[in-house]
């Protein structure tokens, strides 16, 4: 069995890509209102889009033939939910940046 050696750590390591300094917003930081805003405003945009679909989910179970009609409401209406959750996560990343 060999010997381990050990290391005597005086302090700890800065992790990388952070500095000691605090955060300076004349530094040309980023806008938090601004981008407090782009994320209501897309929030408000899914908000409604749902509110369209849940709203739209009866109108298809009326306007759509009986043996059709589950077809719709189970795979369209799941499409559109799985649809609806991609865009949403997507333009929520790209605000991120």
């Amino acid at each position: 069995m060999t010997a381990e050696r050990r290391v005597i750590v005086s302090r700890r390591p800065v992790a990388l890509g952070r500095s000691r300094d605090r955060f300076d917003p004349d530094d040309g930081g980023p806008d938090v209102p601004a981008i407090v805003g782009r994320q209501l405003r897309q929030a408000l945009l899914t908000v409604g889009a749902v509110a369209a679909l849940l709203a739209g989910v009866p109108v298809i179970a009326v306007w759509v033939p009986a043996p059709w009609a589950w077809f719709a409401l189970s795979l369209a209406v799941q499409g559109a939910w799985v649809v609806l959750a991609v865009l949403q996560l997507r333009r929520a990343e790209r605000l991120e940046r």
